[in-house]
Formats: C-alpha cells, sequence, structure tokens
C-alpha cells in the first residue's frame, strides 16, 4: 500500500526581487500551513519521504510541515516540480523508491490540482473539488507496493 500526500504552498507574498520563483511565504501563508501540518497530523501518518519544488514559498511550506508532523523527514526538493504539469507530477511521483511508503509533495497549480482532480472525480464525496486553495492537500491510497504503476487509488481524503 502506498500512500501520497500532495499539499499547495502556503500564501505567498505578491512580488519578490527576483520575480515569481523567490516569492515567500506571508504571514497568512505561515499560519495556513501550520493549520494544514496541524490537520495532516491529526488524520494521516507522518510521511517518510517529502518532496518540495525548489521555489521558496514551497521549500517554505515542506520545511514548516516537517516541523510540525509527528516525525519529520529529510525534505529533497525539485526544480522540475516548479509550476509542473500533471504529468510531470505523475512522472516524478512515480519516479519514487519503493522504500517510500507515505510520500509527502508540495508544489503549485494549476498541475497540482489537475492531478488531484483526477483522482477526486473517483469518488462521488470529491466529485466537486474545484482545486487546491493555499496550504490545501488530498491524501490518496495506492494498492500497490510499486510507485511507478500507480494509477487509481483507493480511497482519498481532502482538507
Amino acid at each position: 500500500m502506498k500512500r501520497l500526500t500532495l499539499v499547495r504552498h502556503g500564501h505567498a507574498e505578491a512580488r519578490a526581487e527576483g520575480g515569481d520563483f523567490y516569492r515567500a511565504l506571508s504571514a497568512q501563508g505561515r499560519s495556513e500551513t501550520t493549520r494544514t501540518a496541524a490537520a495532516l497530523s491529526a488524520h494521516l501518518p507522518a510521511p517518510d519521504s517529502m518532496l518540495s519544488s525548489e521555489a521558496l514559498r514551497t521549500r517554505e511550506t515542506a520545511q514548516l510541515l516537517s516541523e510540525h508532523l509527528k516525525s519529520p523527514t529529510v525534505i529533497k526538493t525539485s526544480k522540475a516540480l516548479y509550476h509542473a504539469s500533471s504529468s510531470t507530477l505523475l512522472d516524478v511521483i512515480q519516479g519514487t523508491p519503493n522504500s517510500v511508503q507515505h510520500l509527502l509533495l508540495v508544489g503549485h497549480n494549476p498541475g497540482l490540482s489537475e492531478l488531484a482532480l483526477r483522482w477526486a472525480r473517483k469518488f462521488g464525496a470529491h466529485a466537486d473539488f474545484g482545486g487546491f486553495a493555499t496550504a490545501g492537500w488530498c491524501s490518496v491510497t495506492f494498492d500497490t507496493e510499486d510507485w511507478s504503476v500507480i494509477s487509481s487509488p483507493l480511497d482519498a481524503v481532502f482538507g
């Protein structure tokens, strides 16, 4: 059984010197992310691997999550996740080592929401999912031991 938790970065400052890639979390984003960490901690097992886009706001979100989760993990970053399409995200996820049981990925819209929407439509309770708000999340489980073949999830939790 594999679990994947997707988290959109928290609310970010409107502008940053150097452009979009360098936008930091705002005070609102830090607060949202802390609430998300509490929800994840209450509803899910701790991740054993975290992956984040290299953009500043996603790295800050991942760091805050790590600090508040039951068993903080090392955060790996990937430039490929910066504004990645849902297909690119899925490719990265499917490349996860099979030793990882629960992967938490912090990324960006629209790709992150598009990927979650693929799975939300399979569950009547989440059929109206319209995309992640800042610091929004979902967690899905797959009946496999091999990340390279994940497809249709067994269940989903949206927060």
